[in-house]
């Protein structure tokens, strides 16, 4: 299997998701808090007048905080727009082979894992990294 991803990092990994469901790679700039939601949930940013829900990853994956969070992958899921903090991005690739992740990795939201001669990626499945009711949440905060 052959697939086009956006390669980015968080820490010292490396991760990628399809690069159709990216809709804008952004600089991080103000990031506006909402009271009382998911500790995952960073806040909302404005992209040019509308509002986007921006999902912290290190959070989401349980990862070491690092508050290093420069970037805004802009994704659409499902008719929704979702913003993912992430450290920096690497790079668009093309990735041929995709390995199955190994059985003790039970995240949904891990499609496998590229075993590059001089790296390991970690591909991601977008539409997974939050629930149904989760992303039904974050598209009533953004609705007008």
């Amino acid at each position: 299997m052959t697939i086009q991803v956006v390669i980015f990092t968080l820490g010292e990994e490396e991760y990628a998701i399809p690069i159709e469901v990216v809709r804008e790679i952004t600089r991080l700039g103000e990031v506006h808090a909402i009271p009382q939601a998911p500790s995952y949930v960073g806040g909302l940013i404005n992209l040019r007048g509308k509002a986007i829900p921006l999902i912290d990853l290190h959070v989401r994956f349980g990862l070491n905080e690092t508050n290093q969070n420069s970037f805004a992958l802009i994704t659409e899921i499902h008719g929704n727009y979702v913003g993912f903090a992430v450290d920096q991005v690497r790079e668009v690739r093309i990735l041929e082979s995709i390995d199955s992740p190994p059985s003790l990795v039970t995240a949904p939201f891990i499609a496998g894992i590229a075993n590059l001669s001089e790296r390991m990626i970690i591909q991601l499945i977008p539409e997974q990294i939050l629930e149904n009711n989760e992303l039904q949440g974050l598209s009533l905060l953004t609705s007008s």
